[in-house]
């Protein structure tokens, strides 16, 4: 009888063991949110999440507007549930052109501990509507005209407890621009990182790279240029805090990657922010 319960517990006890290594890899991410890009991270279902984005001005004034920060802004706020797992669904108010963006983000898979699935993937979209008043918008004021699209795919991976590693490729599109300035439709490669350095703390990067096909009808004679952003990320159990510097203003992916046409300069950077706040039920 002591045998066999022997025997039992030890099946038992390698049965965890397979399951609890085929549980997804601990915090890959903190947040669904990467500086100007969305993560494959996905939170708890039934949680609530708030996200408050801001990008102060460039920096090309230097101390009169204290780089910026005293100049224009554009901000963001968005909300985001997740009524299933792996599904997020949000809605975000932007004050450039004063956007209302409709997104859904879902995990496909996630990364496993015993390597089955050694990457984590998931898809993102959103659909921008454009809020100006039409006096604004001139004889483009149909509700049509006014709609724009963004689509990523993303993959992640956490290497070891403290690095990952983020690659992506996107569509944006509009339905009207200014073709004298730019394009309908823009392909486009990311990349993110995040070097988490102590318990709560992480440096963040990202990378997103326009590229030079689909361009349609639209205008080709300025330069596709990056967007670069470095920053560090500070989280606690239900808040996320991310402070950086980067090249677009913008805080829409579809925005950043058609209608960003800056030079690409130093002072052309700004400053930003982006706080979280989570909320279970």
């Amino acid at each position: 009888m002591n045998k066999l319960l022997f025997l039992i517990g030890i099946v038992l006890l390698s049965t965890g063991f397979v399951f609890s290594q085929d549980e997804p890899v601990y915090s890959p991410f903190e947040s669904p949110y990467i500086l100007d890009n969305q993560t494959t991270f996905v939170n708890y279902e039934k949680t609530l999440e708030m996200a408050i984005q801001h990008k102060f001005g460039t920096f090309e004034n230097g101390i009169t507007d204290i780089y910026g920060i005293y100049s224009s802004a554009n901000i963001r706020i968005g909300f985001d549930y997740v009524p299933i797992k792996n599904l997020q669904i949000g809605y975000g108010l932007t004050r450039m052109e004063m956007t209302h963006d409709f997104n859904v983000k879902y995990t496909v898979f996630e990364q496993t501990q015993n390597n089955s699935k050694p990457f984590a993937l998931a898809v993102y979209g959103n659909l921008g509507i454009n809020g100006l008043e039409e006096e604004q918008l001139g004889a483009n004021n149909d509700f049509s005209q006014r709609l724009s699209m963004f689509g990523q795919l993303l993959m992640s991976r956490k290497f070891i407890d403290k690095i990952t590693v983020q690659l992506g490729a996107s569509y944006s599109h509009f339905n009207m621009v200014d073709i004298a300035k730019y394009d309908y439709d823009r392909v486009a490669l990311h990349f993110s990182g995040r070097y988490k350095f102590a318990g709560t703390g992480a440096i963040i990067v990202n990378y997103d790279q326009p590229l030079d096909v689909l361009r349609l009808t639209g205008h080709e004679d300025f330069d596709l240029n990056p967007n670069i952003s470095i920053g560090y990320e500070f989280f606690t159990g239900t808040h996320d805090f991310q402070i950086y510097m980067g090249y677009t203003n913008h805080l829409l992916q579809q925005h950043a990657m058609v209608k960003e046409t800056k030079d690409f300069e130093f002072e052309m950077f700004n400053f930003g922010f982006l706080i979280t706040r989570l909320w279970p039920f």
